[in-house]
């Protein structure tokens, strides 16, 4: 098992603190290299040919399904492949096979890529309706399409499809898996379970303990052949249970007024999503109940201001 850091495009190496190469100042952290957040651009070539560069984290959209669809929203800013994949259904495709072909280069271990889907006109309230299942096909669909511009219908390293905690794949359910198995057309893609995205998915998580319980509880009904496909992890605690129980909805249309509804749901995300370090040792628990090739401590320190001391917290637990 291999622990490595959630890193991005827009960090320099030499941020890292500590003394010695990168090799030696990521293990004094713990970790063993970094999982790179990558864009709908090329690479530097600072990070070619870089060992401890393991894996990519994809760019990823908010509302891809409201593009599929073709029901776009008025007032999106900036550039809109990172809100729908582009600005039609027809460019989706292209736009996510470009993100992999930037990111290939690398020859990541795995590119992480969400599949799940954040609904505007359902951001802010607190109970979210959706088939799940039928967007998780309709994705499927698109990556069988993006799988056949690549030599023999495979993409160049195994995309491993994230859940996140609204629409489509949050890996509650079995269920979930078994679309994929049943709709993916090519073989190399795979999982990364983020543990905070599911305890955000979990009406029990309420503290530490609480939350981990609800996601070993929720591990123990993963079949063998799921648990195969589950080949890395994000780490990361976040308990809101409290938070999204009682915050208070906003009904506005964002069909009407975008920009208030978009810049809500992103502080709303932020606050449910707190990738925090854990610091009971229960948290081997989950890694051991789902037994990743990689775990990715994925924390910037965003509630401590401490990234460095988040790491090494967390880290710390796998060192006894």
């Amino acid at each position: 098992m291999i622990h490595i850091h959630s890193w991005s495009v827009f960090e320099k190496f030499e941020d890292i603190p500590g003394q010695g190469n990168l090799s030696q100042k990521l293990g004094a952290l713990g970790v063993e290299g970094l999982e790179l957040f990558t864009l709908f651009e090329p690479v530097d070539l600072d990070y070619y040919n870089v060992p401890e560069v393991v894996s990519v984290h994809l760019p990823y959209a908010l509302d891809w399904r409201s593009v599929l669809e073709s029901r776009p929203y008025k007032e999106v800013e900036g550039d809109p492949r990172y809100f729908g994949f582009g600005t039609c259904r027809e460019e989706i495709v292209p736009n996510i096979v470009y993100a992999i072909r930037c990111a290939e280069p690398l020859s990541p271990a795995y590119g992480v890529l969400h599949a799940g889907n954040t609904d505007m006109r359902q951001v802010l309230r607190r109970c979210h309706r959706s088939d799940d299942l039928a967007i998780l096909k309709s994705f499927a669909e698109v990556m069988n399409e993006v799988a056949k511009e690549f030599p023999h219908g495979e993409p160049p390293f195994r995309i491993s499809f994230e859940n996140l905690w609204w629409e489509s794949l949050t890996l509650r359910s079995p269920d979930e898996w078994r679309v994929f198995e049943d709709n993916l057309e090519f073989d190399n893609w795979g999982f990364t379970l983020d543990t905070g995205h599911l305890m955000n998915c979990c009406p029990g998580a309420f503290d530490e303990e609480s939350a981990i319980d609800e996601v070993l509880g929720v591990v123990s009904g993963y079949p063998d052949e799921m648990k195969d496909r589950i080949k890395s992890m994000h780490l990361q605690l976040s308990t809101t249970a409290e938070y999204r129980r009682t915050f208070e909805e906003d009904l506005t249309d964002p069909y009407i007024d975008f920009k208030h509804v978009s810049e809500k749901a992103f502080q709303h995300a932020g606050n449910i999503d707190q990738h925090r370090p854990f610091s009971s040792p229960r948290v081997k628990e989950i890694v051991d109940a789902v037994a990743p090739d990689y775990v990715t401590h994925e924390l910037f320190g965003s509630i401590t201001g401490d990234r460095y001391g988040d790491l090494v917290q967390q880290t710390s637990l796998f060192r006894t």
